[in-house]
């Protein structure tokens, strides 16, 4: 046969079989991508709970917590995701500082070496970070190996944000989940004022809605707040294709999640005393993400701590000494911190403080606010560290000089919250009783012998240099001709329990609430 005859018999048959594998192929419908699964584990208000702690539960006392706990169920989850290969995320929602001694005296150092350890993804900004003032914020800020993320604070000089606003997560070619960071604004008002002088709070939903509006075209959004609920339902309202929003700071459990339009709005109530976990499945071609699964994991004392974990806090542990382990005295009645009761009504924590303010400045009155106590102290022995963890911040007391009309206005404010809002501007009084109708104070009475108080006169009052500086929306304080007693209130305390050696105090119908 001719050559050129058998170069184009194999021609035609190459060309066959190439128009038959074409063919072929346009013939067959096109696999579907596969959906990307994701499981985000987060948890809220740490608040310095490095330790595991112990509660009153329905079964009697039980111990809950401890960050080298936390660490274990997230380590279990990862392994278990890595075999399935599903990337797994680890966020907090804020406020990792303040409520115990060793959080306190380390100024946040070992809560941030152990969220490194954990692997920690990210964290948005909670108003406790800046208890220590903004230089240690930054410190902080420095060691974390993790973002710490917020898209509302500026620094007031030049209008830059202080932190990065997002996490940008890619998951597969063209499908990013981002997270956002928000922080409540009323930052300024619940923060030692010299600590947050040159920062500025943006509007949280506009701040969130910029960032997303740019990102919800890469793939999903997920919003990491550090807010209260009625501002996490506005942003919820303002962007309802959010996948969700993982909340802090009002330190509740929401289960089953709460659900704004669309938007699940999650929190892991508070101290590490659960994880949230929620799964996620993404579709990569629309880059919309679904809700499968949320729960709350508790941190219980059957779980085995985290050994890495574990070997930093007991450093830390070791390092605090047995300086706050010093039995001080005996409490011989239930000192009432609980969160729930403290910020709404007359308890036994606020009667014994307020009352050891008036006893040493001498002044009329005594008001502390509620935000300022933040454990109970349990019959029985009393430690420094008791103490500590009742009252984690350093306030000196200051004296004030307010006319009869001006502590009417601050009580007004003390008394606008509801249960449910949990307000820490509600304040505990010595020297001073009043009713609560509604959201208004009535029938103030000033003294031992409850004399009506006088608009036109002027009464001394002893209050925490916080609320001096205008905290909690208390405006009446600020701009006062303050005397400085040089007393820090938690030193005093501790000082008055070590003199006493018992101690006990009882609700008196200081603040009765008639509605």
């Amino acid at each position: 046969m001719p050559f050129a005859l058998k170069r184009l018999r194999l021609f035609l048959v190459v060309f066959f079989f190439v128009l038959l594998a074409s063919h072929a192929g346009a013939s067959s419908p096109e696999q579907p991508a596969e959906p990307i699964s994701l499981t985000v584990l987060f948890f809220n208000d740490l608040h310095g709970h490095l330790m595991p702690f112990e509660i009153k539960g329905e079964k009697g006392v039980e111990e809950v917590g401890g960050i080298a706990r936390m660490a274990t169920l997230i380590r279990q989850i990862r392994e278990e995701n890595s075999r399935k290969q599903v990337r797994t995320l680890v966020l907090v929602a804020g406020d990792i500082l303040q409520g115990t001694p060793m959080s306190t005296v380390f100024k946040g150092e070992p809560d941030i070496r152990c969220l490194n350890a954990i692997g920690v993804d990210a964290m948005t900004v909670g108003n406790h970070e800046f208890d220590f003032g903004l230089e240690n914020f930054l410190k902080l800020k420095a060691q974390a190996t993790f973002p710490f993320l917020s898209a509302n604070i500026v620094l007031k000089e030049s209008g830059r944000l202080l932190c990065r606003p997002a996490l940008e997560v890619p998951l597969a070619d063209g499908v990013t989940f981002t997270i956002i960071g928000a922080t409540t604004q009323e930052l300024l008002s619940t923060t030692q004022a010299e600590h947050v002088a040159t920062l500025g709070v943006l509007d949280s939903v506009a701040a969130v809605q910029k960032v997303h509006a740019e990102a919800i075209a890469r793939g999903p959004v997920l919003l990491l707040s550090h807010s209260r609920q009625e501002t996490d339902r506005r942003i919820a309202k303002a962007m309802p294709d959010l996948v969700a929003i993982v909340g802090g700071h009002d330190q509740v459990l929401l289960s089953p999640y709460g659900i704004e339009g669309r938007v699940p709005i999650l929190q892991a109530f508070e101290k590490g005393r659960y994880l949230g976990r929620l799964e996620l499945r993404i579709d990569p071609v629309s880059r919309k993400a679904k809700l499968i699964d949320a729960a709350y994991l508790k941190v219980t004392a059957d779980i085995v701590s985290d050994p890495e974990v574990a070997a930093i806090v007991g450093a830390y542990q070791e390092r605090l000494g047995q300086q706050f382990k010093e039995v001080i005295g005996r409490c011989d009645t239930f000192l009432d911190g609980e969160r729930e009761h403290i910020r709404y009504q007359e308890t036994t924590l606020g009667n014994f403080v307020t009352d050891i303010m008036r006893a040493h400045t001498g002044a009329q009155i005594a008001m502390i606010n509620a935000g300022a106590l933040r454990a109970s102290i349990k019959e029985g022995p009393v430690t420094v560290e008791d103490v500590f963890k009742a009252m984690p911040y350093g306030n000196e007391l200051v004296r004030v000089d307010l006319s009869g009309a001006e502590i009417r206005q601050t009580l007004q404010r003390a008394v606008r919250g509801t249960r449910e809002d949990e307000d820490g501007g509600f304040l505990h009084v010595s020297g001073l009783t009043f009713d609560v109708r509604g959201r208004s104070a009535e029938n103030i009475r000033v003294g031992t012998d409850r004399q009506p108080l006088e608009a036109g006169a002027v009464y001394s009052v002893v209050v925490p240099d916080f609320l001096a500086s205008g905290g909690d929306e208390h405006v009446t304080f600020k701009d006062k001709s303050l005397i400085k007693t040089g007393s820090p209130l938690r030193e005093l305390i501790v000082e008055t329990i070590r003199r006493q050696k018992i101690i006990s105090a009882k609700i008196e119908g200081r603040i009765l609430r008639l509605e």
